[in-house]
């Protein structure tokens, strides 16, 4: 299953992710998760982390909210975690 710190007694306590995947989400769904918060799957959760840190992440968000537009940020950081994914233990 996944370790997801949000995974608890196989059961998904992430309050932003319960109304889209439910309580018991699939290994699949709970690796694609947009709220997942465990171990990094590949390069787009690396890539993530440092757009978190340096700040870059809240200014995109500050320009979607303004634009109206979304940044793709989510679907870019799931493309680079499949095109170059970090093996599972």
């Amino acid at each position: 299953m996944s370790r997801c710190k949000h995974m608890v007694d196989s059961r998904c306590t992430n309050a932003l992710a319960l109304p889209l995947y439910g309580d018991r989400p699939s290994p699949g769904v709970c690796r694609i998760c947009a709220h997942y918060d465990g171990p990094a799957r590949g390069a787009g959760d690396i890539v993530e982390k440092v757009a978190r840190f340096t700040g870059i992440k809240a200014a995109a968000k500050a320009v979607e909210r303004v634009t109206g537009k979304p940044c793709g940020c989510a679907s870019r950081q799931q493309a680079l975690n499949q095109r170059i994914p970090f093996k599972s233990p």
